[in-house]
């Protein structure tokens, strides 16, 4: 499956602009929306001692919902066995039975096709999928790869421990990057279930964005301008390599779309490398929230970087 594949950019320098500009269809701005989500009623410490002993198979009376609303746990057995639950946003993060992948062990790991299919089987028992499992879309394979030096000084051979599959949410052939609207299953020995987390709300509220409400392409990328010469110097330089379309989803109260820019960034001292930098800018005239950027995650750059979401060959997986 395809994400809307970028087309190559003619690049054309403007040095008193600092701003390369790249000569590439026109990105499509029609049929975007502004999505909501479904309200739920906070959840209670009872629902995460139940969590606690689903997913990690452990019971605590020492849970407590503190300021944050983010129940945490540490097992007292293994440090590497954790457990949150965001008692607001009902998103779920745990990592289990770790301390066996230490040392020299050397796990059987699953192919991605049979990764996915672990991972599926563990969603739906569990009744984690989504309503609309047409939204969850494989964004990434990835996984944990680890070696050590041996005593005479030589690196011991790469283990690969883990298979990392990373979910991302489509909507409408539009992918969906940020913090939120995402799962991260680990996938270790012989398929077992490592650990999860769930960045996932449903969705109540799809409201239509008329065309007179879009910044052109235009004026996106003029203010993406700003922000980088803002962040890395008035003298750099911007190569806008890539443009996109996409939804952004920062764990607030709306998913809207943005406009994501990858570009590289030459600082004003020419003898530095170019910077890769994803520039992010809301495609409202006038936001329903703001952004709240920090920078965009590894596997959404990947995304805009690659115009695709097909899952690399098991000889391209690397450790992410």
């Amino acid at each position: 499956m395809n994400i809307q594949k970028f087309l190559p950019a003619v690049l054309a320098v403007s040095l008193s602009l600092g701003l390369v500009c790249g000569a590439q269809a026109a990105v499509k701005t029609d049929g975007l929306s502004v999505y909501s989500f479904q309200r739920t009623q906070a959840a209670t410490i009872d629902t995460s001692k139940f969590y606690l002993r689903q997913f990690v198979g452990e019971s605590s009376d020492k849970l407590v919902i503190p300021a944050d609303n983010i129940v945490r746990f540490v097992s007292d057995k293994d440090v590497n066995t954790t457990f949150e639950h965001n008692v607001i946003t009902g998103d779920v993060s745990f990592s289990r039975n770790f301390s066996r992948y230490l040392g020299s062990f050397v796990p059987k790991l699953p192919d991605a096709d049979s990764a996915q299919k672990y991972a599926t089987v563990f969603l739906e028992k569990n009744k984690l999928l989504p309503a609309n499992p047409d939204e969850l879309k494989v964004a990434h394979v990835g996984g944990l790869r680890t070696t050590s030096v041996l005593r005479t000084g030589k690196p011991s051979p790469v283990v690969d421990k883990l298979v990392t599959l990373t979910y991302s949410r489509e909507l409408n052939g539009v992918p969906v990057i940020g913090p939120g609207s995402k799962f991260v299953v680990n996938i270790g020995d012989s398929g077992e279930i490592i650990g999860v987390t769930k960045r996932w709300r449903e969705l109540d509220k799809q409201t239509r964005v008329a065309s007179t409400e879009i910044l052109t392409e235009k004026e996106a990328l003029e203010l993406s301008k700003r922000q980088i010469l803002s962040e890395f110097g008035e003298k750099s330089l911007v190569e806008i390599v890539q443009s996109q379309i996409a939804y952004f989803d920062n764990n607030g109260e709306t998913i809207q779309p943005v406009f994501a820019f990858q570009t590289k960034v030459q600082l004003a001292d020419r003898k530095l490398p170019a910077v890769e930098y994803v520039s992010v800018i809301p495609a409202l005239r006038k936001p329903v929230e703001n952004l709240n950027l920090t920078q965009l995650d590894p596997t959404a750059l990947k995304l805009i970087k690659s115009g695709t979401s097909t899952i690399p060959s098991e000889s391209d997986r690397t450790s992410d």
